[in-house]
């Protein structure tokens, strides 16, 4: 398959995350209309498995041209969709911790002890409940294109610039951690690749936007 039979990133980009925030919603609306919401969901499943498995055609193309350039594109527009359920998926975790520390700030000084034990324990349980889960179904499935590319620009990286195999291991494992992995993946593109620059600009003007829009937000409600 040469580099002009491979399918535009972006476009199946498109329709992945398209597949992927239906289901989604209509996972939620199936409580309102579960008739309706079963026959929608249906064809978003067939469309999903369908870009899926095209998609890593493309990669696995790329990889043994060493296309580079389809790898990393490949990889940013994937992450940039996906990234909103990996933030949502954050933000439970990091209300759930916030609730458990206010019952221990709150907890009886005499019973302090009980309750660290009470919050490792809850910790634990919740790892093992929506954690685990999530990494196995999320990253194994919903992030796949994003770590098969990421993977394929390691491994020609590694070929072509002598990146040794504790590096790659890190660079791998930064792309479990939801906002690192997308640094990660520019410093690689920058340091190795000399691209994404602009990208970088992009995202770092994004990325303060959100935090400023929340902040006023958060400091107009609270004055």
């Amino acid at each position: 398959m040469k580099y002009d039979q491979k399918q535009n990133p972006l476009w199946m980009g498109i329709l992945y995350g398209t597949a992927i925030y239906s289901s989604i919603v209509l996972a939620i609306l199936y409580t309102v209309s579960a008739v309706v919401a079963t026959v929608l969901i249906i064809p978003m499943c067939i469309m999903f498995v369908f870009v899926l498995i095209l998609q890593m055609r493309n990669i696995s193309s790329a990889k043994k041209e060493e296309d580079v350039d389809y790898c990393l594109k490949t990889y940013f527009i994937y992450k940039y969709i996906t990234i909103p359920v990996e933030l949502v998926f954050l933000g439970i975790v990091g209300a759930f911790s916030f609730v458990i520390i206010e019952m221990i700030i709150h907890w009886p000084k005499e019973d302090l002890i009980a309750a660290f034990f009470a919050f490792i324990f809850a910790i634990i349980i919740f790892i093992i409940i929506t954690i685990i889960p999530y990494m196995l179904v999320a990253f194994a499935l919903i992030g796949l294109p994003c770590f098969t590319s990421i993977d394929c620009v390691l491994g020609i990286t590694q070929k072509k610039y002598g990146m040794s195999c504790v590096e790659r291991a890190i660079h791998f494992l930064l792309q479990m951690i939801p906002v690192l992995n997308i640094i990660d993946g520019l410093y690689i593109s920058i340091k190795y690749w000399n691209r994404g620059r602009v990208l970088a600009i992009v995202s770092a003007a994004f990325t303060f936007s959100v935090v400023a829009l929340v902040l006023s937000i958060y400091l107009a409600n609270r004055f």
